[in-house]
């Protein structure tokens, strides 16, 4: 049987035309965020606290530039403005790029590129994105969150001020795997008290609770023993051989009221939490804005200029007559002063 070119239907007739024709119909371009988008996204993460620095902490003089129309396609994150992060700012050339910083007080204005935006979050980073109320790195350690998580608050005036959290494990967990999670996020740890990490013996002790603390004095340790017996986590305030306490830098008066309790701690080091934040950031930004170049710079901070003198004031007595010396300045006349040759 031969086929012949009447017989066959029109390619347009076999389209159902309930059907969209799908291969007409080109993909939706995918658009660059606004400076305002990205910007606003980035607070979402951060609390605003009292004494902490502008969250828009150096913006565009250009009058006519706007935040709700400027895209954004590179975004730098960094902890300090060191050298790597200059460099970052000049390689996107168009559109300008967004940086944040953690501590931003080095900056150098001078060295920011034109039509740049830098935002910084110093206290509420600390707050949120390191060894304080984090909540995502408690997820990540397998712990409770939310409502079943209890919340060490109050701080240097600051009764809102966020400085722990203390949870249980979700699972039934030995300190053996805290330590290798704690590894895990953070790469390495400063140092590690009341345990000993190379012995498998020691590595089996059940954990029930973690403590995740932006300070390490015995009043936050006294806390975290009294938020723990609170929830019944532990039965005795005097026995928390079943707590982690994870921080940053070791305290001494903090480790030896810990080491009373028999609590495990585990010290990170300062800059590993911040570093912890910045990766954290940076990978909820990559989520978000898929298009944007998300850059993190990781260096040393550069050290701060040394500052000049201050000039000595002028003494304006010195070369007053006795007999004018303790007369009031604004009742002294002109004539009274000798002239300097």
């Amino acid at each position: 049987m031969s086929l012949h070119s009447e017989n066959i239907p029109e390619a347009s007739s076999m389209l159902s035309p309930n059907l969209p024709a799908l291969i007409s119909q080109p993909a939706p371009p995918r658009v660059l965020p606004t400076v305002l988008q990205a910007s606003q996204f980035l607070a979402s993460f951060f609390p605003i606290r009292p004494r902490d620095v502008p969250w828009l902490y150096h913006e565009p003089r250009n009058p006519r530039y706007s935040p709700d129309t400027a895209p954004v396609a590179r975004i730098v994150c960094s902890i300090t403005p060191t050298a790597g992060v200059y460099t970052a700012m000049h390689a996107a050339r168009t559109p300008p790029p967004l940086v944040f910083l953690h501590r931003p007080f080095t900056l150098d204005r001078k060295r920011v590129p034109r039509n740049t935006n830098v935002l910084s979050s110093h206290v509420g980073f600390d707050e949120a994105l390191t060894t304080g109320w984090n909540e995502a790195l408690a997820g990540r350690l397998g712990l409770y969150t939310g409502d079943d998580a209890v919340c060490i608050q109050g701080y240097k005036g600051d009764p809102d001020r966020r400085i722990g959290l203390v949870a249980a494990s979700r699972i039934t967990t030995k300190l053996g795997s805290i330590s290798d999670a704690i590894k895990r996020e953070f790469g390495q740890w400063d140092a590690v008290y009341g345990v000993d990490v190379e012995s498998k013996e020691d590595m089996a002790q059940p954990v029930s609770v973690v403590a995740i603390m932006n300070a390490f004095h015995p009043e936050e340790v006294q806390r975290v023993a009294e938020a723990a017996l609170s929830k019944g986590w532990i039965s005795d305030i005097d026995d928390g051989s079943s707590i982690v306490y994870l921080t940053g830098q070791a305290r001494e008066p903090g480790l030896l009221a810990a080491q009373e309790k028999k609590m495990k701690v585990f010290c990170v080091g300062h800059r590993s939490c911040e570093e912890w934040g910045i990766r954290y950031l940076a990978s909820e930004l990559r989520r978000e804005f898929p298009m944007v170049d998300v850059c993190e710079v990781y260096e040393d901070e550069e050290p701060r200029p040394p500052r000049e003198p201050k000039k000595p004031k002028p003494d304006l007595k010195r070369n007053v007559p006795s007999s004018t010396a303790n007369l009031p300045e604004q009742k002294r006349r002109l004539e009274d002063t000798p002239s300097v040759e």
